[in-house]
């Protein structure tokens, strides 16, 4: 009766191990023309695009571009490349076009390739 119990209690906790909901990250803000606020509705980050440089005379296009391209709530994966003064360096690809945003960003004309 005790290792029928036990094994009952296993495959308990087994499945509710299993069951947690996961959370993609998603944008919560794009604060200028590299620099994104990520949440995951556990913790927030700030991100600053990889392999991207913008000449300060784009930076109010970019931004425009950017806010159009990543709206608020929009889900995206993150690659990080690195970090740098605290901030996360990473490639930034939305979910429904699987393309980081950093070449749509240099295609357009808007930023330099960095890396």
């Amino acid at each position: 009766m005790n290792k029928i119990f036990s094994k009952i209690l296993i495959l308990f906790i087994s499945f509710l191990c299993f069951y947690s909901e996961v959370f993609a990250a998603e944008i919560l803000q794009v604060t200028s023309s590299s620099v994104l606020l990520i949440g995951d509705h556990n913790r927030t980050y700030t991100v600053k695009l990889a392999c991207t440089e913008v000449s300060p005379e784009l930076e109010e296009k970019s931004v425009k571009w950017l806010k159009k391209q990543l709206p608020r709530h929009t889900k995206v994966n993150l690659k990080p490349k690195g970090s740098v003064d605290g901030v996360l360096v990473a490639k930034v690809i939305p979910f429904d076009s699987n393309v980081d945003i950093a070449e749509k960003y240099i295609n357009e004309g808007l930023a330099r390739e960095k890396c």
